[in-house]
């Protein structure tokens, strides 16, 4: 799954090396921690592109110090002198009633749509397996799907690759 990750097909369409801190797993407190030591130990240079791929937000609500709109301002006040993008992966990061997402900066790139939408559009369009195994789609049990049980295939990583790649192009 590393090796067939879209962020290695994203760098290889901007030219560039690439560096996966994703983990299966991880929610988005790991994932900010992981951001801060990166930081803190100087891994990432002025000039890198850091693409956030944002997990379930309640995975681990009992045991997160921040609520989900606390984290990720976090995320934004850590990465503010970064040029950085955020995307939603399988589940839309914000559901509280009262949070307004047009208030998030424009680095959140479609913020009420997530992976799995551009990957589910594209199997029932196409009629092609995009999912890990071919055994299972993620709109077809949605009830459960966000607890990690898919993962796309290498030619579902290519397409999440291709829109997260049109989406910041312009930008870089």
């Amino acid at each position: 799954r590393e090796q067939n990750s879209w962020p290695r097909f994203v760098a290889n369409d901007l030219n560039c090396t690439y560096v996966n801190l994703g983990v299966c797993g991880f929610g988005n407190d790991f994932i900010y921690r992981e951001m801060e030591v990166c930081i803190k130990d100087k891994l990432i240079e002025d000039d890198d592109v850091i693409i956030v791929m944002l997990s379930y937000p309640y995975r681990y609500q009992k045991h997160d110090k921040y609520t989900v709109p606390e984290l990720f301002w976090k995320m934004e006040e850590l990465l503010k002198n970064y040029k950085h993008f955020y995307f939603n992966s399988f589940f839309p990061t914000f559901q509280e009633e009262d949070f307004d997402i047009s208030t998030l900066p424009k680095s959140f790139v479609n913020p009420s749509s997530t992976v799995s939408d551009i990957l589910k559009n594209y199997e029932v369009e196409k009629d092609m397996g995009v999912w890990e195994y071919d055994s299972r789609s993620v709109w077809n049990d949605e009830k459960n799907y966000w607890e990690g049980d898919y993962h796309p295939n290498a030619f579902g990583y290519k397409i999440i690759a291709e829109y997260v790649y049109e989406q910041i192009k312009n930008e870089i």
